[in-house]
C-alpha cells in the first residue's frame, strides 16, 4: 500500500508523455461519413521515406510517432527514381450514425509493389492486402484495372490506413490518389471506360479499315500504317492496365517486360513508316539514317528490361525518345516549306502525337506534375493523329489514281486524235485507207505504256517467222530482255518512277533495233523480246551488246543495285535450223534460260545460245 501513490503518480506520468508526444505527430483525420464525390488525398498524405527498407506495420504501429513523418505537399505524388520504399499514412474518422464503405484508388496501373493496411483505435491491424502488378491481378481486392482499397467504417469509429510502396528496382511512376464512395467509384469506372472504349474502338476500327484497304490495294504505306497503329494499341492497352486485367492476369512478370519493349517497337514502326510516308530515303537520307539510329537505341534500350531491369531502360529511353520527336518534327516542318503536301498532314498529325508523347515521359521523369494533360495527353493526341494520318493515306492513294486516271485520258485523247487524224487522211488519200487501219489495229496490239507490241503479238509474230524460216531455211535469231533489280527499284523510288523508266528503254530500243524485220515486245513487267534481223550469232551479239552499253550510259540512278544505274541482262539464241523449234514458247524459254544465266553471272551482260538438235 505505501508504494501505491508512486506507481499511480508514474502511471500518469506516462499517460501524460504519450499524450504530448501524439500531440506532436497528431495527423488531422478525414471524416469520411458524409464523403459523396472524389477527394483527392494527395494534400493529406503524410510521407514516410524507407532507405533501407526494414521497417514493417508493427513497427509503425509501435513506434510511429517516433519516426519522421513529413506532410507530402503534392497534389499527387511522384517520387521518380529512388531507390527507397515509401511508406504513406492516413487517418479517416466516421461520424455517421452507420457503418459506411468507402473505396481508396491508387490510379496508377504500372505500380509494381503495394502493401496496405488498415488499423482501427487500439493499434490492431483489421485488414491488409499485398497487390501491385508484379503481382497476379487476383490478389487485388477489387477487380480493376487501377488498385483500388474498401475501406469499411464503423459508425463513430476511425482508421489509420498505411500504404507501402516499392518498386523492383527504384522507377516510380506518378501516384494519384483518391477515396470515394461506392457510387463514385462507379460513376468514374464508368465515365473512364465509356472514354477508353471508345478510344480503342476508334483504333480498332482504323487498324482494321487500314488493313483491308491494304489487302484491297496492297499499298505498302497502308501495311506500315497498320504495323505502327498496331504496336501502339497494345501498348496503350497494357499502360492503362487493361491488358493485364484482360489478357494475362496470371503472367504479372510479361506485363512488365512488354511495356518497354512495346515502346522500343513503336520507335522503330513509328521511323519506319514516316520514311515511307514522307519518302525520306529520296528526300533526306542523311536525316533518315539519324532517325533509324535513335529509333534502333530506343529499341536496343528496352531489352534490358527482359531480365528484370526498368530503371536504365527509361533513363536512356526518355531521351532517345525526345531525340526521335525533335528529329521528325524537324523533318516535317523543313519538308512543308518545301510545300509537300503529305508532310504538312504529317507535320499536323504526328506533331499532337509527339507532344503527347513528350508530355507523357516528361511526367514520367518527374520533370511536369501529374495531371490530366500530361496524363492522357498521348490518347488525345494520338486520337488525332491517327485520324489525320489515315486521311492523308487515303489523299496519297487517291493522288496516285489520279495520276493514272490522267494517263489513260491522255491516252485517250491520244486515240482520238488520231481517229480525227485518220478521218482527215481517208478524206484525203482514199488510197491510203487500208494502210490507216493497219495503223489503227497496230495500236490495239501495242502496251499502252511503251508503245512496243505486246505479249499476244509476239506468239503470232514469232509463229509466222519460224514459219517462213521453215521453208526459207535461213537462222532465227530472239532475245530475251530484263530490267536488273527492278523490283528493288519500284521499292525504292515508287512505280511512277519504274514506269518512266520502262518508257526510256522502250524509246531506246526502238532507236537501235530499226531494221524491217526487227520486232520488239514488252512480255511482261520488266521484261522484254527482241526478234533481230541478223545474219548470225555474232551479229546478232554485236547488236545486243551495242544497246547493253548505251542503256547502261544513261545513267538512270539505280542505288540499290551492284552497278549503281538502270543495267539490262539479255539472253540471246540463235537457231540454225526452225525446223527443229517446235513453238515459239519453246523459242521463248530457251532464251529466258540464257537470260537467267546472264543474271547469275553478275548481271548486265550478253549470254549467247546457238541451238541446234533436239528441243524439250
Amino acid at each position: 500500500m505505501p508504494h501505491l501513490p508512486f506507481s499511480v503518480v508514474g502511471v500518469l506520468h506516462w499517460l501524460l508523455a504519450s499524450l504530448w508526444l501524439v500531440s506532436l505527430n497528431a495527423q488531422a483525420a478525414i471524416e469520411v461519413g458524409t464523403l459523396t464525390g472524389e477527394l483527392n488525398l494527395g494534400p493529406h498524405v503524410q510521407l514516410l521515406e524507407d532507405a533501407e527498407r526494414e521497417l514493417d506495420i508493427e513497427q509503425l504501429v509501435g513506434e510511429g510517432c517516433a519516426l519522421a513523418w513529413q506532410p507530402s505537399r503534392q497534389e499527387t505524388l511522384n517520387f521518380s527514381f529512388s531507390d527507397s520504399a515509401w511508406w504513406l499514412r492516413l487517418r479517416f474518422e466516421n461520424n455517421a450514425s452507420s457503418p459506411v464503405r468507402r473505396l481508396l484508388e491508387l490510379a496508377m496501373p504500372l505500380h509494381d509493389y503495394l502493401d496496405a493496411y488498415v488499423v482501427d483505435e487500439q493499434g490492431d491491424t483489421v485488414d491488409r492486402w499485398q497487390t501491385g502488378d508484379r503481382r497476379r491481378f487476383d490478389s487485388r481486392p477489387v477487380a480493376h484495372r487501377t488498385f483500388v482499397l474498401p475501406i469499411h467504417m464503423p459508425a463513430g469509429a476511425s482508421r489509420e490506413i498505411f500504404l507501402r510502396l516499392d518498386t523492383h528496382d527504384g522507377l516510380y511512376d506518378a501516384t494519384p490518389l483518391s477515396l470515394m464512395s461506392d457510387a463514385g467509384f462507379l460513376a468514374k469506372a464508368q465515365r473512364e471506360l465509356m472514354a477508353f472504349s471508345l478510344y480503342f474502338g476508334a483504333l480498332l476500327a482504323l487498324l482494321i479499315y487500314n488493313l483491308l484497304l491494304y489487302v484491297a490495294t496492297r499499298e505498302r504505306s497502308l501495311l506500315l500504317y497498320v504495323t505502327y497503329l498496331g504496336s501502339f494499341f497494345v501498348l496503350m492497352f497494357t499502360a492503362r492496365g487493361f491488358a493485364f486485367e484482360h489478357w494475362w492476369p496470371a503472367l504479372p512478370q510479361f506485363n512488365n517486360q512488354l511495356v518497354p519493349i512495346n515502346i522500343g517497337v513503336f520507335a522503330v514502326t513509328l521511323a519506319v513508316f514516316s520514311n515511307s510516308f514522307l519518302n525520306l530515303r529520296r528526300h533526306a537520307p542523311g536525316v533518315t539514317r539519324a532517325i533509324f539510329g535513335v529509333a534502333g537505341l530506343c529499341l536496343l534500350s528496352s531489352l534490358p528490361a527482359l531480365l528484370g531491369h526498368y530503371a536504365p531502360v527509361f533513363r536512356l529511353m526518355i531521351p532517345a525518345a525526345i531525340v526521335l520527336s525533335g528529329l521528325l518534327l524537324g523533318v516535317a516542318v523543313w519538308r512543308s516549306w518545301q510545300r509537300d503536301t503529305l508532310a504538312r498532314i504529317y507535320l499536323v498529325a504526328w506533331g499532337v502525337l509527339l507532344v503527347g508523347v513528350a508530355l507523357y515521359f516528361l511526367r514520367v521523369a518527374g520533370v511536369l506534375p501529374y495531371n490530366l494533360v500530361t496524363e492522357y495527353a498521348v490518347q488525345v493526341g494520338s486520337g488525332i493523329e491517327f485520324l489525320l494520318l489515315s486521311l492523308g493515306l487515303a489523299w496519297k492513294i487517291n493522288q496516285f489514281k489520279n495520276e493514272k486516271l490522267a494517263a489513260e485520258r491522255a491516252t485517250l485523247e491520244l486515240q482520238r486524235s488520231l481517229n480525227e487524224r485518220l478521218e482527215v487522211v481517208v478524206e484525203q488519200r482514199t488510197r491510203e485507207l487500208e494502210r490507216a487501219n493497219r495503223r489503227l489495229m497496230a495500236l490495239a496490239r501495242t502496251d499502252p505504256l511503251t508503245g512496243l507490241l505486246n505479249r499476244r503479238q509476239f506468239h503470232e509474230l514469232v509463229e509466222e517467222k519460224l514459219q517462213e524460216r521453215r521453208r526459207s531455211g535461213q537462222p532465227l535469231l530472239f532475245a530475251v530482255m530484263d530490267i536488273d533489280d527492278f523490283k528493288l527499284f519500284n521499292d525504292t523510288h515508287g512505280h511512277q518512277a519504274g514506269d518512266e523508266v520502262l518508257m526510256q528503254v522502250a524509246t531506246l530500243l526502238l532507236d537501235h533495233f530499226r531494221r524491217a524485220g526487227d520486232r520488239l515486245f514488252r512480255l511482261g513487267g520488266e521484261e522484254f523480246g527482241i526478234l533481230l534481223e541478223a545474219d548470225s550469232l555474232e551479229a546478232g551479239q554485236h547488236a545486243l551488246e551495242r544497246f547493253r552499253q548505251a542503256l547502261e550510259q544513261l545513267r538512270i540512278p539505280h542505288e540499290t543495285s551492284r552497278h549503281g544505274v538502270v543495267t539490262g541482262s539479255f539472253g540471246l539464241v540463235c537457231c540454225s535450223d526452225c525446223r527443229q523449234v517446235p513453238s515459239a514458247i519453246a523459242l521463248y524459254r530457251q532464251a529466258d534460260q540464257a537470260m537467267y544465266e546472264a543474271k547469275e553471272r553478275s548481271r548486265n551482260r550478253v549470254v549467247t545460245r546457238s541451238l541446234a538438235g533436239a528441243w524439250e
